[in-house]
C-alpha cells in the first residue's frame, strides 16, 4: 500500500520554519548580538529607492573615544531611526533592553515570544505527525 504524508503536515512545517528564519534569525538575533555604548556624533537619515521607508547612518563616539558607525534600519531588528545628535546609548549583548539618554527601552519581545511559541508549536506537530506517519507506514509493511 502507497501512502503520502499529509501536505498540511509539510505546509506547517515549512511555515514553523519561514517564521523562525523571518523572526527570530533576521529580528531578534540581530538585535541580541549588538552591543553598542555611546554618544551620537552623527545622524544621517538616508532614503530608500522606491520605498518609502529610510535608514539612519550613525557615528557614535565611545567612552574611550574611538568612534564607531552604526545603520539603524525600518525593523525592530535595529535601534531607532533619526535619533538626534548628542543622544546617549547603551546596549548589551544578550539583552532584549537598551538605555537612551538614561531611559530604559524594551525590544517588542511578548509580540516576538508569542509568534515564535506559535512556531515552535507548528514544528511539533509537523514533527510529531511525520514521525506518527513513518510509524504507521512501517506496521502496514
Amino acid at each position: 500500500m502507497d501512502r503520502k504524508i499529509n501536505p498540511q503536515i509539510l505546509i506547517i512545517f515549512l511555515f514553523s520554519l519561514f517564521v523562525f528564519w523571518g523572526f527570530g534569525y533576521q529580528t531578534v538575533w540581530p538585535f541580541l548580538n549588538l552591543e553598542l555604548q555611546g554618544v551620537v556624533i552623527s545622524s544621517k537619515d538616508i532614503p530608500s529607492t522606491g520605498a518609502p521607508r529610510y535608514v539612519t547612518d550613525y557615528v557614535f563616539r565611545s567612552s574611550n573615544g574611538k568612534n564607531c558607525t552604526y545603520v539603524a534600519g525600518s525593523t525592530d531588528a535595529s535601534l531607532p531611526r533619526s535619533m538626534p545628535v548628542g543622544t546617549q546609548i547603551k546596549k548589551q549583548r544578550w539583552s532584549l533592553f537598551y538605555e537612551r539618554n538614561g531611559e530604559w527601552y524594551s525590544f517588542p519581545f511578548v509580540f516576538y515570544s508569542i509568534l515564535l511559541t506559535a512556531a515552535v508549536g507548528c514544528f511539533v506537530y509537523a514533527l510529531i505527525g511525520t514521525v506518527l506517519f513513518l510509524l504507521s507506514t512501517q506496521r502496514l509493511d
